[in-house]
């Protein structure tokens, strides 16, 4: 997991920061011109649009969802947190009914 996590960051940073200065060997710690963050060219599904405006609704529509979805998940730990039961065990749900 840790060699996964460590490719994915590697190419998200040779992606999108500037190349070292071979002179000093540092970096000028600026992203590279027209990066946006998070945006790793993997589009298997080729859903990213090609109109800006339609591709900034997407991401606002992204961001949206994602921001609810972690809000419904705040809400089970909540409930988690309060009764000391997971979710289904709360409704009576149990496992291989």
């Amino acid at each position: 997991m840790l060699a996964g996590i460590g490719g994915a960051e590697q190419v998200r940073i040779a992606k999108g920061w500037q190349k070292l200065d071979p002179t000093t060997k540092t970096a000028s710690q600026t992203l590279r011109d027209g990066y946006i963050p998070g945006d790793l060219g993997f589009d298997p599904a080729n859903i990213r649009p090609k109109d800006p405006l339609k591709l900034r609704m997407m991401q606002e529509k992204e961001l949206a969802n994602g921001r609810l979805a972690m809000l419904g998940a705040v809400g089970f730990m909540l409930q988690e947190a309060i009764t000391g039961q997971t979710w289904g065990a709360y409704w009576g749900i149990t496992p291989f009914d």
